[in-house]
């Protein structure tokens, strides 16, 4: 099994664990063959990591990389949809509470699927 960023994840792979939104909803079951159209959805509800059947080098294989990559992705995104408000404070206070309630977000749900 493999972790990825959900910008690593191509269509064709097969996912070896369901895959839920933040919230727990099932977006898909495991076994099922990831379409480009899945993958709008996972970004769209939030998923920032799926796991999917095959096999890393133990090079690639290193641990807090996962946590790191969706950390990044995150950044990311928020830094995208704020990049033309970021010059008034009020939004920049808003900016960080979502950074913050995300990364907290991020955390929870990573910490919930790690396998026992």
């Amino acid at each position: 099994m493999i972790n990825l960023s959900i910008h690593d994840i191509k269509p064709g792979m097969v996912l070896a664990r369901p895959v839920r939104n933040p919230q727990g909803v099932l977006l898909l079951e495991a076994g099922a063959r990831i379409s480009k159209k899945n993958i709008r959805i996972f970004k769209s509800w939030g998923v920032v990591e799926v796991t999917v059947k095959g096999q890393m080098s133990q090079a690639e294989d290193r641990p807090g990389d996962t946590q790191y990559r969706a950390k990044e992705s995150v950044e990311q995104e928020l830094k995208e949809k704020f990049r033309d408000v970021l010059d008034d404070p009020v939004m920049v206070e808003i900016y960080n509470a979502a950074s913050k309630l995300l990364m907290r977000d991020l955390q929870h749900y990573g910490s919930e699927n790690e396998p026992s």
